[in-house]
């Protein structure tokens, strides 16, 4: 290790380049280990049957559920009390029905196919 006294003796050009030195060396030191851990992480790997490649694929997700679209209102299926105008977080009532496996109801459009709902106003 080079001690204080040698580096207080070295002038600005020489401190410069043992700076300069040092920084090459611990990014070649850096590289070497990535290296080393690459080569390791393939053999470990090829003992499992896979790849580097394998590692990089996704799994498909699952169902993340009813899609519901800013500025339109949704209301509760059966509970017509329950209405949601999709700004903001899902209502309680929601997240419980989407658990369930129940979706709200888009008001306007079933009324438009010949529903019986009928679009409800709120106000602010």
């Amino acid at each position: 290790m080079i001690s204080m006294n040698i580096l207080n003796e070295l002038q600005d050009d020489e401190l410069r380049a043992v700076i300069e030195q040092s920084q090459g060396l611990l990014k070649r030191r850096d590289e070497e280990r990535k290296a080393k851990a690459l080569i390791e992480a393939r053999a470990v790997l090829a003992a499992a049957g896979l790849s580097l490649k394998d590692l990089g694929k996704s799994k498909p997700r699952g169902d993340k559920g009813p899609v519901y679209k800013g500025g339109h209102s949704y209301q509760h299926p059966v509970n017509k009390a329950l209405v949601w105008n999709a700004n903001g977080q899902k209502p309680n009532w929601l997240r419980e029905l989407e658990e369930q496996g129940g979706k709200a109801v888009e008001i306007g459009t079933e009324a438009a196919e010949g529903s019986a709902v009928t679009p409800i106003k709120r106000t602010a």
